[in-house]
Order: C-alpha cells, then sequence, then structure tokens
C-alpha cells in the first residue's frame, strides 16, 4: 500500500520510517499545499499528517481533502491530543486522532485496516477466483498454495487487488510502485506481469487471472466462467 505523509515534525518523520518497515511505500509532502497536490496527482490508501502544519490549518486541509476524495482515510498525529481535539478531529472528517507515544506495528494495521475498507473490502483476506491476497501479512497464494512474491510484485498483486477489478493504466501503476522517484519504462510492468503469471502457472492458475487490456492497462479478472472459457 502507498500512504502519503508530511515531513513537517520528527513526530512525522519518526511514522514515516516506522511505516517503511511494516512494508508500506511511501511518500512525503512538504505542507499542507504538496499533500493536496499529491492526492490530485496519485491515488493513495491514506493520509498522515501532523495538524501543526506550515502553511494551512489541518481542519481546512482535512475539509480539502474530503471534498477531493470522501473514502480516502485521513489519520492525524500529535505530540498531545486532548479528548476534545480527538472528537473534533473526528467530528471535522479524521478517520482516527492519535498522540504521542504509538506503536508502530498498531498504527500499521489500522491503516491497513482503514485502507481496505475505504476499498470495499470487510476481510484482510480477499480471494478472487482461488487468488488469496493477506493485506495484513503481506502473502498472496492460490487455492491455498502459496506464491513466493518479490516485494515490487507483491504490491503490484496487492494494488490490483485493491482495485477488485477494475482496469489500472499503466501509468498510475508505475507512480502507486515507485512515487515519481528513478521511475522506470512503463514496460517494466510487462516484465512483472510476465513473472507473476509464470509463478501462477507453475500452480496451474489460469492466464487470464489477470487480464491485459493491450496499451490500457491490467486488472484482475473477477469472472470466474471467464477464466474457465479462456
Amino acid at each position: 500500500m502507498r500512504i502519503l505523509i508530511t515531513e513537517t515534525s520528527w513526530i512525522m518523520a519518526t511514522i514515516a520510517k516506522l511505516m517503511r518497515d511494516e512494508g508500506f511505500l511511501v511518500s512525503e509532502a512538504a505542507d499542507a499545499e504538496d499533500v493536496l497536490t499529491h492526492v490530485a496527482q496519485c491515488q493513495y490508501d491514506a493520509v498522515l499528517f501532523d495538524p501543526d502544519l506550515p502553511d494551512m490549518d489541518g481542519s481546512d486541509l482535512i475539509r480539502r481533502l474530503r471534498s477531493r476524495a470522501p473514502q480516502l482515510p485521513i489519520l492525524l498525529f500529535s505530540r498531545e491530543v486532548s479528548h476534545r481535539d480527538r472528537l473534533r478531529g473526528l467530528a471535522i472528517g479524521a478517520d482516527d486522532v492519535i498522540a504521542w507515544p504509538f506503536d508502530g506495528a498498531e498504527i500499521a494495521a489500522r491503516v491497513r485496516a482503514f485502507a481496505r475498507r475505504a476499498r470495499g473490502f470487510a476481510s484482510s483476506t480477499p480471494e478472487f477466483c482461488g487468488l488469496r491476497i493477506d493485506f495484513d501479512r503481506r502473502r498472496v497464494s492460490f487455492n491455498g498454495h502459496s506464491i513466493h512474491l518479490t516485494r515490487l510484485e507483491y504490491e503490484l498483486v496487492e494494488t490490483l487487488a485493491l482495485a477488485n477489478g477494475r482496469l489500472l493504466g499503466r501509468e498510475a501503476l508505475i507512480t502507486r510502485l515507485y512515487g515519481w522517484e528513478d521511475e522506470p519504462d512503463w514496460k517494466i510492468l510487462d516484465v512483472y506481469i510476465c513473472r507473476i503469471r509464470a509463478k501462477l502457472a507453475t500452480l496451474d492458475a489460469p492466464a487470464q487471472l489477470i487480464a491485459t487490456s493491450f496499451g490500457q492497462g491490467y486488472r484482475i479478472n473477477l469472472l470466474a466462467d471467464a477464466l474457465v472459457a479462456a
């Protein structure tokens, strides 16, 4: 999952490291306007920030984010959070308001839960025609057999799974995987998809389980009948 974190305080810098250690792809924003620019250009699974921003009141940022992305999970972090602060944050649209100190594993679990529910998944282990993705353990299996994937291969499968059958374009996928940092040629996606399909093939998974729309992008095929026919 790719999350966006403001790098406006040592607390947020600590969270960024913790989230990377927990396996998240992390993009960093310098201020509120940078957050809005990032969200307009890329689909994130969550936004985490300290409401004490240099260029905008945290409440205003939440309202603007909510107007652009109503389902986007938003988590606020602060050194001190009063009961009143927590109630106010939740009332204006934050999904959680967390005070220092905190546990990295717990925050990671909260972010994953918020993110998957925002995409419509009640379970942390959705299954697509035999392909099961475990969001919490970051594992993939087919008909009960574990599949060894590299980190980027897993992130690609997870991203397609979160789209729940919706077609994702190559540009969107590259941005999700690399976050504008040393982005490779889009053709690298074909390489990853071929590798993933080869690993699935060893377990007799249908070739079209991960479908390609030539010149457009990729999606997970949700139609079991179509897979059998293929």
